[in-house]
């Protein structure tokens, strides 16, 4: 590389053990030689970041005194970028106050030495829109899920100042793409689809197996009204009422869990189906070298690494088409999708499965788990993101006009 670029991170914590997929960008980064930072809204354990990077957290805006004198000393170290910013700001949205707390809110970022500004979420360039601008410096953002699929829909028109001012878009599936650009980001502003990826060598296993008896059914993920397990709950019972055997798993930990647990004890289903809470990597991967079929029952989804775990891992994967999920799992030949929110068409895939000879089934394990090595590896993942910076890495001394 003929330029050591610098990349500053903008997350909205420290990513936890299972964000696996800021881990191995992060990772892949500083292999090929970047420079890499981490600019963080809130606190947390810097022992859940696998790598040492820079870390700097956003101040607390609860403490006036820390306000004031982090403004002044803005101003002080980088008059500059500080004048350039409040008058993005100004111009932007009409009223000098904003600017200044705005930043305030950005003191942390403004005056790093970067090269580019990376979003991890649209939701996180809120407030940031004009920083990268001020900075002569270039901005990316990534779309991930949430942000794109529902954020806007609780907060209209929130992306329309970032979709002017960014310079590169990452995608992580075609759907999230095509929903940002309804939403208004220009389809001429450069953009590549990269897609999560797994450590390979971690997740595998023996793709040869026979089902068992009772079957064996597994969901890894968290516990929040977006994954949608009141409808595999009820695709459950419709199971039970088929007089078939079956034990379920669900792996994580999430705000969701009492109503979760309600909806097994009262559709009675508490011999059935386990919380296993968080686990460890390893013990997740014991998980599911433990099932028959991965069930991803979501009505809102990014793309979920934990379906690719599991494919990777000879599991029969059932997904909805939540998302991003019908590009993960080809339909009929990695796995199957079905309609979100449908018990129903869930019930009736598992069903067929188990009507299904042997060599069809090892057939969509062994394709299943071929694809994921080949197009879901971290090496393909971090020569893309090495790829991504470079271009477009011309003329970083300029900014948007003001």
């Amino acid at each position: 590389m003929s330029q050591e670029l610098s990349i500053g991170l903008i997350l909205p914590a420290l990513p936890g053990n299972s964000e696996t997929f800021i881990h191995s960008k992060i990772k892949g980064l500083l292999h090929n030689g970047f420079k890499v930072s981490l600019f963080v809204a809130g606190k947390g354990d810097l022992k859940s970041i696998p790598v040492t990077v820079p870390v700097y957290f956003q101040i607390n805006i609860n403490n006036k005194l820390c306000l004031f004198s982090t403004l002044i000393a803005s101003f002080i170290l980088h008059p500059l970028i500080c004048i350039r910013f409040i008058k993005l700001e100004k111009l932007s949205h009409g009223n000098w106050i904003r600017g200044f707390k705005n930043l305030i809110i950005n003191a942390h970022i403004i005056g790093k030495n970067l090269d580019w500004l990376h979003f991890g979420f649209a939701t996180t360039a809120l407030w940031r829109e004009n920083l990268a601008s001020a900075m002569g410096i270039k901005a990316a953002v990534s779309l991930r899920g949430f942000d794109i699929g529902l954020y806007p829909h609780q907060h209209p028109n929130c992306y329309n100042l970032l979709w002017q001012k960014i310079d590169k878009v990452h995608t992580i599936s075609d759907d999230l793409y095509q929903k940002a650009v309804d939403l208004g980001l220009d389809p001429k502003t450069p953009y590549e689809k990269i897609i999560p990826a797994i450590n390979i060598e971690f997740f595998k296993s023996n793709i040869d197996k026979d089902l068992h008896n009772p079957l064996r059914i597994l969901t890894v993920g968290r516990l929040t009204w977006k994954k949608g397990y009141e409808y595999a709950l009820k695709a459950l019972v419709l199971l039970k009422n088929a007089q078939i055997n079956f034990e379920y798993h669900i792996v994580g930990e999430g705000h969701y869990r009492e109503a979760i647990m309600y909806s097994i004890y009262q559709l009675g289903l508490t011999k059935n189906v386990m919380l296993t809470g968080q686990i460890s990597p390893v013990e997740v991967k014991n998980e599911m070298e433990w099932a028959d079929i991965y069930i991803q029952p979501s009505i809102q989804e990014g793309f979920c690494n934990a379906v690719l775990e599991a494919q990777a891992m000879g599991l029969l994967c059932i997904v909805t088409d939540a998302d991003g999920l019908s590009e993960n799992v080809l339909d009929g030949k990695t796995g199957w999708v079905v309609p979100k929110r449908s018990p129903e068409e869930l019930s009736k895939k598992i069903i067929n499965i188990l009507t299904m000879d042997d060599d069809r089934l090892n057939q969509i394990r062994k394709y299943a788990s071929k694809r994921v090595i080949n197009e879901f590896n971290l090496e393909l993942q971090s020569q893309l993101f090495f790829d991504y910076y470079q271009i477009l890495n011309l003329d970083l001394l300029s900014f948007h006009p003001f």
